[in-house]
Order: C-alpha cells, then sequence, then structure tokens
C-alpha cells in the first residue's frame, strides 16, 4: 500500500509522535512523509531516512492566517503527494491547512488521528472544535488513543465501525529507560509536573495537594515544567516554598534532565484523553500518580505502574504522592513496571501495524465508494 503521511505541525509530542510513527509505518509500506520545514524536530525527519517532502508553513498566527491564502502552496503540495500515487491521505495530527489539501485531494481516502475528540476544559476554542469536524467529516476512518477517546467520538455521532483505537507509542526518545548517564541525579523527595499549564491540568488541586505533603515531609520538592499562564495560581506559589518553576517551552533535547531528577511524575488532570507524559515518565522508569479520568486509566495500571485518585481530590493526590516517596522500594518497582509495559504493550511497531490496518480498511471503502463519516450538524 501506498501512504502519504502529513504532518504540518511544529512542536511538542505531536512532532515526536508523528515522526516515530512514520518511522514505523514506512517499514511496512510505501511511504511518503509531509512534514513543515519549521517543525521544531525537522533534522529528526531529514536524518531518518524517509522519502520526505518538506513544506514551509508558518511560525506564528498572523502568518497561519496568511497562509491558506497561498494557492499556489497548496497546490504544488497537491502535484507532490499525487506523484506519490497515495492510496490513504493519513494525518497522525490535524491541521489548519488539511481541509484545503483534503479538497484537493479528492480522489484518495483519508484517516485522521484525533487526539481529543471533545476538547479539554480551558481549551474549548470554536474554531478548534469547527476544524475538527470539518476534518473528520472528510475522513474514511479515525483513529484514537484510547478507549474513552473512542466513546467520545461515537457519542458525537461517528459510527463506532469507523473507529479505531491504537494506543499512544513509547517516548524512549526523551532519555533511555536505562542507567542516567550524564543525567542529574535523582531526588527521591521531587515530584514533578510536566506539560502545557492550562486549566484542565488540575494544577491549583497540585498545589492544595503540594501543601499537605510538605506538612508531612518539609524536604519535599515540586519541579513544576510549562508554558502557560501561571497568574491564576500566582498567590499560591509566593506563599509555598519548595517549588521550582520552569514556566517555559521545553524543546525535546531538554526534555530528559528534568524526568531524570524527578522521583515520581504527577498528573492532577480534571480531565484527559489520554497523556503524552505518561509514556516519557515510563522511559524513565518513574510511576505515575495520576487522576483516574477519561483515557488516563488506560495507561496507568492502578497498584503496578502508578497510583490512580478521583480528580480535583487534593488529599488523595497527596496520600498518594507520600505513600510512593515513603517507599521507595515499592516506588522504584513500579518504576521497573513501568518501563516494561511501555516496552511491551507500546512499541511503535505495533501502533504502526494497528494503523496500517485502519489505512487499509480506509483505502478498500474509497475503492467501494462508501459514504465519508458524518459528524452531526448541531
Amino acid at each position: 500500500m501506498r501512504v502519504a503521511l502529513v504532518f504540518l505541525g511544529r512542536r511538542g509530542g505531536g512532532a515526536a509522535y508523528s515522526r516515530l510513527m512514520a518511522a514505523a509505518l514506512a517499514r511496512r509500506c510505501e511511504l511518503l512523509s509531509v512534514v513543515s520545514a519549521h517543525a521544531e524536530n525537522v533534522a529528526d525527519w531529514r536524518a531518518s531516512g524517509l522519502s520526505l517532502v518538506e513544506v514551509p508553513t508558518y511560525t506564528s498566527w498572523p502568518e497561519a492566517l496568511l497562509s491558506l491564502a497561498r494557492v499556489g502552496r497548496l497546490l504544488a503540495l497537491r502535484s507532490r503527494i499525487r506523484a506519490h500515487s497515495p492510496d490513504v491521505l493519513y494525518y497522525p495530527m490535524g491541521h489548519p491547512w488539511a481541509p484545503a489539501l483534503n479538497a484537493l485531494l479528492p480522489e484518495v481516502a483519508k484517516v485522521l488521528t484525533v487526539h481529543d475528540p471533545v476538547l479539554h476544559l480551558g481549551e474549548r476554542n470554536p474554531a478548534v472544535a469547527l476544524l475538527q469536524r470539518v476534518l473528520v467529516r472528510q475522513s474514511a476512518r479515525v483513529i484514537v488513543l484510547s478507549r474513552h477517546a473512542a466513546a467520545q467520538a461515537t457519542a458525537q455521532g461517528v459510527p463506532a465501525a469507523a473507529v479505531d483505537v491504537v494506543p499512544h507509542g513509547e517516548f524512549s526518545l526523551y532519555g533511555a529507560a536505562g542507567p542516567r548517564d550524564g543525567a542529574p541525579a535523582p531526588d527521591g523527595d521531587t515530584l514533578l509536573f510536566f506539560g502545557r499549564i492550562c486549566q484542565y491540568k488540575g494544577i491549583d488541586v497540585l498545589l492544595e495537594a503540594f501543601r499537605a505533603i510538605r506538612e508531612r515531609r518539609p524536604a519535599t520538592r515540586l519541579l513544576l515544567v510549562g508554558s502557560g499562564d501561571l497568574d491564576p495560581y500566582a498567590s499560591r506559589l509566593g506563599a509555598l516554598p519548595g517549588v521550582t518553576v520552569v514556566n517555559r517551552w521545553v524543546p525535546d533535547d531538554e526534555v530528559h534532565p528534568y524526568f531524570a531528577r524527578a522521583a515520581l511524575v504527577v498528573l492532577p488532570y480534571l480531565d484527559g484523553s489520554q497523556s503524552g507524559v505518561i509514556p516519557i515518565a515510563y522511559a524513565h522508569r518513574l510511576p505515575v500518580v495520576a487522576s483516574r479520568v477519561g483515557g488516563i486509566p488506560d495507561q496507568v495500571v492502578d497498584g503496578e505502574t502508578g497510583l490512580l485518585v478521583a480528580a480535583g481530590d487534593a488529599g488523595a493526590l497527596a496520600a498518594a504522592c507520600l505513600s510512593l516517596l515513603e517507599s521507595p522500594e515499592r516506588r522504584d518497582e513500579m518504576g521497573r513496571k513501568a518501563a516494561a509495559l511501555a516496552a511491551r504493550e507500546w512499541s511503535w511497531e505495533a501502533a504502526a501495524a494497528k494503523v496500517l490496518e485502519s489505512l487499509g480498511a480506509a483505502a478498500l471503502a474509497r475503492r467501494g465508494r462508501r459514504a465519508l463519516l458524518r459528524w452531526p450538524s448541531t
């Protein structure tokens, strides 16, 4: 089968996800990878040996709006893709250019990975929601990363028979799951929160829990790392000792040292389809304390690779963290099981095999001229 994979994003876990998926797919089909020349990891794409088309996209939202008017660039991209004669166009993530590109390639089946069928609390942007609806309407099949996300997609009108669940792949590229040579020594009293700062991440719950943890273990530290608006939490942060804040975007090559310092990773989320942070934690042999919400229980085996607590319950979050901080042997055993789970169940080869099944079904449906998916209009 001939596949054109299109990733036009620029940075973050989605960029790494797309490249690793492309590398695994290329071992199973004739793959053309279309990527943004502005992608943070474009050097890794170039070094991968993949058949590659680089496209200048944009580096800011004003440029993004202007780029949609550059029809010549999209027509040139259509020509490059058609030269590959793909059976299917695969988007590991959506993009504002995708609806126009899909319309220019009506003869090719489309498959889209939808990371969040329902947008997160604090991120429910009508324009983003509309873009996602359009892309799903143009798709023959939809891939999601958890059973929870599959239920969300079908609840919004996507036929269950056209939804494929492919769990997130492992993220060992951020740091080997063995000895941490060249990295800071792990600190048995450091909790790590890593990722974008936004409303659904439950930062207020984390800070309340950390206050309780410090009362019992005054040496405990919290490493809060990620870009986003911390103003709503400024007063709490100012009054809470032991917190180190790194409030910026963290490039891929700077991720490892933060995890290498941590005793465990904390995800106090209020909702969540799944998490790309969990595979990074497992790659570092770190257990995860997380909210029992959304697709998180698909990734964290409660009592084995981490602990799950009720969302929004700061007391339960503090108790779970304390139980692992006070039991290094249990914590280390969970970390070993976490790394083993990721290696066993989240390999990119296994994920690519499932994605390829979805792509094959989409191509077959296109040849049979079956109807595209339809989301409800309201």
